[in-house]
């Protein structure tokens, strides 16, 4: 019986004609395996869209209610922009504008005169900045000095150096700190590093009034 031959074509490439038809075997003996990771692929997909469409309506109403939280506090609506406040915590634990949210009930508590230095911590932990960090970290330094916490005032704003921006005015802090706890020489050291450093006239003032 004569064998049929296989009819070639002039110039085809017959190794990629035979790796076609590996992989078509392949498939075809793998089809419930190929189909899973079809499946698979098309899930992770839709999952990747729905996550990122959730995140953007998450955005989209948290930063409403944030808008909304300004503008109580604007009008001065405290207990309102408080309500607000705490639903977004609630709400949208997750969002960036928590973070704005804090900020107004941060300064919801000064306008109160009720604001603390572990006011300050729940922000801090959630600000990633090292610069604006160090802004927080002053004010809870002056909240301690306010307090006549005066020790705890200099441990505070110690790591604040001069790779920060407010440091200088931290250095003031410092040096009525040393004052009212009756180390003059080294308050009057703290003046006379802010007159060197600072570039504005108000520190210097500050510091030239003090020494």
């Amino acid at each position: 019986m004569e064998k049929k031959k296989v009819p070639l074509e002039k110039d085809v490439d017959i190794e990629f004609e035979y790796k076609v038809y590996m992989i078509y075997d392949f498939l075809k003996s793998n089809l419930k395996f190929v189909i899973a990771g079809v499946v698979l692929v098309a899930l992770l997909i839709g999952a990747f869209f729905y996550y990122k469409y959730q995140q953007e309506e998450i955005l989209n109403r948290s930063s409403v209610m944030a808008y909304n939280i300004q503008k109580a506090f604007s009008q001065k609506k405290y207990d309102e922009a408080q309500k607000l406040i705490e639903k977004l915590k609630k709400e949208y634990p997750d969002s960036p504008f928590v973070k704005v949210a804090l900020s107004y009930e941060l300064l919801i508590k000064k306008e109160k005169n009720s604001i603390s230095p572990d006011d300050l911590s729940e922000l801090q932990v959630r600000v990633k900045s090292k610069q604006l960090n160090s802004g927080l970290t002053e004010f809870k330094g002056y909240l301690y000095f306010k307090n006549g916490d005066y020790g705890k005032t200099l441990g505070v704003i110690k790591p604040i150096n001069q790779e920060f921006y407010n440091y200088v005015s931290a250095l003031t802090l410092k040096g009525f700190t040393l004052k009212k706890l009756g180390k003059d020489d080294l308050a009057l050291e703290a003046f006379k590093q802010v007159q060197e450093l600072s570039k504005y006239e108000y520190f210097k003032l500050i510091a030239k009034e003090n020494m």
